[in-house]
């Protein structure tokens, strides 16, 4: 068995290769597996060739009859020589295999037929929060969740390769691919190696996916309902009754018009969630922006008798995307007016970041307040803390959502501060530009 466990190794990724194909994380698990087993087998040769080169001097060495042979002595002393270049290079190769194994950001970890770890790489360890060396441990001190090692256990019995989802318990959430190969000699497994690829972040991705479509199907359903609802009826022979006909009439064209709403949100979401969106920095004096924003909504703040009040010093100059910038103040400005009782206060303004040149802009209410268990969802998509009350007033559920997108295409973040019936403060913060 000259080549040892590197060849059954090799074997092992043979096998692999066929069971693993047209996953994505086929290439990664080939590596980590070729350079597993290549540091382990290099690791043994060296070892066994050092203790052959120790033997060898000795006899050399040892035995004063090699000095009547001097030609034989120099043919060992060369012999010698090559073994221990041989030893330096192995060494090189094995220093380098395990840096390499050790750059890989998938979990490896290779077992023996009794189950004590071969090899771990840095992964492994940071994945279940461990210290390395890990080698010689048993697979359940390493890793304590019963499913992996019921996979492990399982390869080294029948010999076959598994692949299965594991979900560890705890915070945070986490998803793991685990697959595992027999390494085998002859029809013997001696061995089993696994990989770990962490797929929480794809988990994630795919129940916003699914959320994302539920939430617009329903919020697309309602309005849709309500508009064929009217319609059936107004062709059913309620376009007689002009008074009935006009009022039916009216509720059409609110639901159509929250459809263009939720539309129009819909694609600046898109528009702001696309990797291709490029803010066009450039600087801007803020009190048109503000004033722009403030008449968009002047309408709305009047017919509820709410009081807009800005500071905004005329010298105020930020380095922004002026269009999105005016979308966001826009945005904040409709959700403080929406959720302020008539006759409250809105109130828009800035302030400097003490020791920085960088501008706080804010947009605070008297309205509802936003309670404390809900302040850290509301800048999710469709998220609302009273779902019938937003809808009533015409809410789509994305303009935060909005706002957080435009704040972090300026590479800054959304805070808010409010209280239960006292009203509700966002603020963000933007380079500001003196002169």
């Amino acid at each position: 068995m000259r080549l040892g466990w590197m060849l059954l190794l090799s074997n092992a990724l043979l096998a692999a290769l066929v069971w693993w194909s047209g996953h994505i994380a086929l290439a990664l698990v080939l590596a980590a597996l070729w350079a597993g087993g290549q540091i382990w087998f290099w690791d043994r040769a060296a070892r066994r060739q050092g203790e052959r080169l120790r033997q060898l001097d000795e006899v050399v060495l040892g035995d004063p009859a090699w000095v009547l042979h001097p030609e034989l002595a120099r043919a060992l002393e060369d012999l010698a020589d090559r073994i221990q270049q041989r030893i330096h290079r192995l060494e090189s190769e094995n220093n380098r295999l395990e840096v390499i194994l050790e750059s890989i950001t998938e979990a490896i970890l290779v077992v023996d037929r009794a189950g004590r770890v071969v090899l771990a790489n840095k992964a492994l360890a940071n994945l279940f929060g461990l210290n390395p060396p890990l080698e010689g441990l048993l697979t359940a001190e390493v890793v304590r969740y019963a499913a992996i090692q019921d996979a492990l256990a399982g390869c080294l019995a029948e010999g076959r390769s598994r692949e299965m989802e594991v979900e560890l318990t705890g915070a945070p959430e986490r998803h793991l691919d685990l697959q595992v190969a027999p390494v085998s000699e002859g029809n013997e497994c001696i061995g089993a190696v696994a990989v770990l690829y962490d797929i929480t972040r794809l988990r994630q991705l795919e129940r916003m996916r699914r959320d994302f479509v539920a939430n617009v199907s329903h919020e697309l359903c309602t309005p849709l309902t309500a508009i064929k609802g009217y319609a059936e009826i107004l062709s059913d022979g309620a376009l007689d009754d002009r008074a009935t006909a006009r009022r039916f009439t009216g509720i059409i064209e609110n639901h159509a018009d929250r459809l263009t709403h939720l539309l129009g949100d819909l694609l600046d979401l898109s528009r702001l969630e696309s990797d291709q969106l490029e803010a066009e920095m450039a600087p801007c004096t803020l009190k048109p922006l503000v004033d722009t924003s403030v008449g968009s909504v002047s309408q709305a703040a009047a017919q509820k008798q709410i009081a807009i009040h800005c500071h905004i010093p005329p010298s105020a100059k930020v380095i922004c995307d002026p269009k999105l910038i005016e979308q966001a103040l826009i945005n904040l400005l409709d959700n403080a007016i929406k959720y302020t009782p008539a006759g409250g206060k809105v109130r828009i303004g800035t302030r400097l970041v003490e020791g920085t040149d960088r501008l706080t802009i804010y947009v605070k209410d008297t309205g509802i307040g936003i309670p404390s268990e809900d302040l850290g969802r509301i800048f999710e998509r469709f998220y609302r803390v009273d779902k019938g009350r937003s809808r009533a007033l015409g809410g789509t559920g994305l303009g935060l959502a909005i706002v957080r997108h435009i704040a972090e295409v300026h590479g800054e973040q959304v805070t808010v501060q409010s209280k239960l019936g006292a009203g509700t403060t966002f603020s963000f913060e933007l380079q500001s530009r003196v002169g």
